[in-house]
C-alpha cells in the first residue's frame, strides 16, 4: 500500500513539474498547430505592359515556420471588397482567359525553415489584351485544398500576393472622383478631427490617387498637413475606396487608453479614448474655426489631374473657456473690490482734510 501511494505521488509530482515546465518553456505556436507561416514580399505588385508582349516579376516567399514546406501556386483573381481597400479573392470562371497568361519558374517549391524562395512569373499578354487585369497568385502547401470563401489577402492556409497588371493602350479611361471628403464631427472640444475622403474610380483602369490635407485657421496657413494614400493604394474600376487620416497634433489631445500594452475597450467593442494633457505641447492648443483643403492628384496616362475639396470645422474648448472665465469673473470681483476699498480710502483721507 505504502509503494503504491509513493508511486501516485511521484506522478503527481512530475506531472506538476511537466505542467510548470510548459509554463515557463511553452512550445512554439508552429509546432503546437502545424499551421504554416508565410511571408510574402512585395506586396502588392503593379505591372505595366503592351498588348503582345510579355512582362516579368520577381515574388519572394519565405517560410517563417520551424519545419520544411511542400509549397504549391495556385491562380485565383480578385476584386475590390467593400470600401476599405481589402480585396476579395475569387474562384476563376471558363471566361477569365487572363489567367491563362500567366506562369511561373516552379509551380511546386521546397521551402526550408526561415528561408527566402524568389519565384519569377511571367505574363505573356496577348494582342487583343486592354486596360487591367487583377491576379491573386496564392501559395499553399502542395496538399492542401484552397478555402474559396476568404475576403482577404491572407487565406487559411496559405497567403496571396496581388498582381495589378495593366494593358496599356490608347484609349483607356482614367477618372476619379471624390463623393465625400468631410469630419466625423462639425464642432470639436478636444483634438483629433477625423477627415473621411471617399473616392470613386469611374475610369476603366486601377489608379492610385495621393496628396495632401491642408489646414487653415483664417489666414494662418498649413497649420497642419496630413498625407493621403501614402501607400499608393489602388482603387479598381468601378469602385471606391475610403481614406481616414485623423488630425491629433494638439494639446490636450484624446488618445487610445491602454493597459498591459492593449487598446481598452468598452462593453459594445469600441475604443476607449482618454484626453492627455502634454504640458510640453501647450502651444498647440487648438480654437477657432479652421477650414481643410484637400488636394489629390492622379495619372490619367497624360498628365496629373488634382482633384480638389475643402471642409470646414470649429474647435472650441469649452471646459478650457469655462475655467478661464471663472479665473476671470473672480479677478474682476477682485478688482472690484481693492478699487472700492482705495476709494473708501480715498474718500475719508479728504473728508478729515
Amino acid at each position: 500500500m505504502n509503494h503504491m501511494r509513493f508511486q501516485n505521488n511521484k506522478a503527481l509530482f512530475l506531472g506538476l513539474v511537466f505542467v510548470f515546465i510548459l509554463i515557463l518553456f511553452p512550445l512554439p505556436s508552429s509546432a503546437a498547430d502545424g499551421s504554416l507561416h508565410l511571408v510574402t514580399s512585395p506586396l502588392p505588385i503593379n505591372l505595366v505592359t503592351t498588348p503582345g508582349s510579355s512582362v516579368t516579376t520577381p515574388i519572394k516567399i519565405k517560410n517563417g515556420g520551424t519545419q520544411t514546406e511542400q509549397l504549391k501556386i495556385t491562380l485565383m483573381k480578385f476584386k475590390a471588397y467593400e470600401s476599405n481597400g481589402q480585396p476579395q479573392l475569387m474562384d476563376p470562371e471558363p471566361t477569365d482567359d487572363f489567367l491563362t497568361w500567366a506562369s511561373f519558374s516552379e509551380d511546386t517549391f521546397t521551402a526550408a525553415p526561415d528561408e527566402w524562395k524568389t519565384i519569377t512569373a511571367t505574363f505573356n499578354v496577348p494582342q487583343d489584351a486592354a486596360f487591367g487585369y487583377y491576379y491573386a497568385i496564392v501559395f499553399s502547401r502542395a496538399h492542401d485544398e484552397i478555402p474559396t470563401d476568404s475576403k482577404q489577402t491572407a487565406v487559411v492556409g496559405g497567403t496571396a500576393v496581388l498582381v495589378l497588371l495593366e494593358a496599356r493602350v490608347d484609349d483607356a479611361k482614367r477618372s476619379v472622383e471624390v463623393t465625400e471628403f468631410s469630419t466625423d464631427k462639425q464642432i470639436y472640444e478636444f483634438l483629433p478631427a477625423t477627415f473621411t475622403v471617399k473616392l470613386k474610380n469611374t475610369g476603366s483602369v486601377h489608379v492610385a490617387p495621393r496628396g495632401n490635407i491642408f489646414i487653415n485657421k483664417g489666414d494662418e496657413h498649413d497649420v497642419a498637413l496630413l498625407e493621403i494614400n501614402a501607400n499608393k493604394g489602388n482603387i479598381l474600376p468601378n469602385s471606391t475606396r475610403d481614406f481616414k487620416e485623423p488630425w491629433k497634433d494638439a494639446f490636450p489631445v484624446y488618445v487610445e487608453k491602454k493597459q498591459d500594452g492593449k487598446v481598452v475597450l468598452d462593453e459594445a467593442g469600441n475604443q476607449v479614448m482618454e484626453l492627455v494633457w502634454d504640458f510640453g505641447q501647450a502651444s498647440k492648443l487648438r480654437w477657432g474655426k479652421y477650414t481643410a483643403k484637400m488636394l489629390l492628384i492622379y495619372d490619367d496616362g497624360h498628365r496629373d489631374v488634382p482633384i480638389e475639396g475643402e471642409v470646414s470645422f470649429w474647435v472650441v474648448p469649452w471646459r478650457l473657456i469655462g475655467v478661464g472665465l471663472f479665473i476671470l469673473v473672480f479677478v474682476l470681483i477682485g478688482l472690484k473690490n481693492t478699487l472700492q476699498n482705495m476709494w473708501k480710502n480715498v474718500h475719508g483721507w479728504f473728508e478729515k482734510k
